[in-house]
């Protein structure tokens, strides 16, 4: 039910350039019916996720799921915003992708 739902916004940002999370409160919810599933968040530095991405992130690891979160320019990839598919260097996007989706199936195998 959703008033069993208590959550509470992080005291401090992760970061001056980061928003503050919203955070369940413990025990926090489990999202059961995902947490086998490989869930991958990657956001570039020029999006308007770039800020706050990392709390949905969070908010999945707390309810149980198993999640990673790339920022594309700590792999190396600059200069994108929010539409990944349609930047020039798209192919790099989709080698780093495809390069997780290896890594999770021979994980889950």
């Amino acid at each position: 039910m959703p008033e069993e739902l208590v959550v509470a916004q992080q005291p401090i940002a992760d970061s001056k350039t980061l928003v503050r999370c919203w955070e369940q409160q413990e025990p926090a919810r489990q999202l059961v019916n995902l947490k086998d599933i490989p869930v991958l968040f990657m956001v570039s530095e020029s999006s308007y996720h770039a800020e706050y991405d990392h709390c949905t992130s969070n908010w999945l690891t707390q309810a149980g799921v198993n999640n990673d979160f790339l920022r594309l320019e700590q792999q190396g990839i600059h200069g994108n915003g929010h539409m990944l598919m349609l930047e020039k260097n798209n192919m790099e996007i989709v080698n780093l992708i495809n390069s997780w989706l290896l890594k999770k199936t021979v994980a889950l195998n």
